[in-house]
């Protein structure tokens, strides 16, 4: 009881004094699939990486001053991954790093691309010998015959390294793709040829990836070992019959993920059709016959719009966790449904915070989570202010067991005024 006490009074102080987690609220609470939920909220002002149990509880988060937290989620090395954002604005250059967290809240890793080039923050999946891809962009200058000038294009590239972070494929669409055959799609009236953004990027069942391509509302799938492009799905170079689907195919999506059985399910933002509408599709797949029929498919019944970010994930009880990214008027909207479509699960944060991915997993820290037990006795005393102090004195920069042990006012730093704070625990 002590030990809840003493949780009680520093939530009380974070409340008073620091920046408190948004405030969400839940209006359909309906028997939802029991994991926990990985969310990164990004406003005007703070961040969070944040966990909610659950019972929706905020079972464990800290506030972001730097830009960490994007794609915050566990990955497929059992270990929780995401990047650091020098802004909130999207930018074709990435250039932040990518963190990994293991489950006694320290960073054991930082991953970066080479090459000179610098990180993108969409997507980044583990292999199964412990390796990782990554995503970054380039330029190109190219001399587009419908233009009168030297163009500049961005190049996608992905970057796969082994476990010693040595460097074992980069694969770079500009050799294997085209500009020309989507040339009547872009804009030629902008400063560069922006023709490929990538969202997502999955390692297929074959060993092979395929990538979400939003700006040509393609998927791309390409040899691993050859580069060559194998299909491409939807978009102006789509090499699919699609049936069943009124809609040919997504538009400006994002998330493809390929689902255990067999088919492939795409968060498909839709923002660009007239009239916009955003869905979550699931198709069977014939690489055979060429063939893509929409077998499940769903709508939010208020009818929101995703202008940007998104995501879905099929979950174990083949339930579908979805986020809505940027639903003009709203703030981050989460919504968990049944496969016959029954709505579980509904909570929307304020309208200033918003996410780029929310995933629901199994997965626990080994550590307790006793705000302010620094050397993990399950008890605040006089040991914990010393390895704070200790720790400021260092100057280190604060990594997430750091902040959520030290930083009780929730500030996103860790100063005199949190020394305080266990001071007056303790008295």
């Amino acid at each position: 009881t002590g030990y809840i006490s003493n949780f009680i009074v520093i939530s009380l102080f974070s409340i008073i004094f620091g920046i408190p987690y948004p405030d969400f609220n839940v209006t359909i609470n309906n028997n939802p699939y029991p994991e926990d939920i990985f969310i990164h909220s990004t406003g005007q002002d703070n961040q969070f990486m944040a966990i909610l149990n659950p019972d929706l509880e905020v079972k464990w988060y800290i506030v972001s001053l730097n830009g960490k937290g994007w794609d915050f989620k566990v990955n497929n090395n059992d270990k929780i991954t995401y990047f650091r954002k020098p802004s909130n604005s999207w930018t074709p250059s990435g250039g932040g790093l990518w963190y990994v967290m293991d489950q006694s809240m320290h960073e054991v890793d930082t991953l970066e691309c080479v090459n000179d080039l610098e990180a993108d923050y969409h997507d980044i999946q583990y292999t199964q010998d412990g390796g990782y891809i990554l995503q970054a962009y380039g330029k190109q200058e190219i001399d587009l015959p419908q233009t009168e000038v030297i163009d500049t294009a961005n190049v996608l590239i992905l970057q796969e390294f082994d476990q010693n972070h040595n460097l074992i494929m980069e694969w770079r669409n500009f050799d294997h793709m085209d500009i020309q055959d989507y040339v009547d799609e872009m804009n030629l009236n902008s400063p560069y040829r922006h023709w490929m953004h990538g969202n997502s990027l999955e390692i297929d069942n074959d060993g092979n990836i395929f990538i979400s391509n939003r700006t040509m509302s393609e998927i791309i799938k390409f040899d691993r070992q050859s580069g060559e492009l194998i299909w491409r799905l939807g978009g102006p170079m789509n090499d699919f019959i699609f049936i069943n689907d009124p809609l040919n195919g997504p538009n400006r999506q994002h998330d493809a993920r390929r689902l255990e059985n067999g088919n492939i399910m795409i968060f498909d933002n839709g923002d660009g059709r007239m009239p916009p509408l955003t869905r979550v599709v699931e198709y069977d797949i014939d690489e055979t016959q060429m063939t893509a029929t929409l077998v499940w498919e769903y709508s939010h019944p208020d009818g929101h719009v995703s202008l940007n970010q998104g995501c879905a994930q099929r979950l174990e009880n083949q339930n579908t966790l979805i986020s809505w990214g940027g639903v003009s008027g709203h703030g981050q909207i989460i919504t968990e449904i049944s496969y016959e479509q029954e709505i579980l699960l509904e909570l929307e944060y304020p309208s200033d915070n918003y996410s780029y991915k929310v995933r629901k997993s199994s997965w626990e820290f080994d550590v307790d989570l006793l705000e302010a037990d620094l050397n993990l006795d399950y008890n605040i005393d006089i040991l914990d202010i010393i390895a704070v102090v200790d720790f400021i004195l260092s100057q280190e920069a604060p990594d997430p067991f750091i902040l959520f042990k030290s930083d009780l006012n929730k500030t996103g730093e860790v100063d005199v005024s949190d020394v305080i704070l266990i001071l007056d625990i303790i008295l």
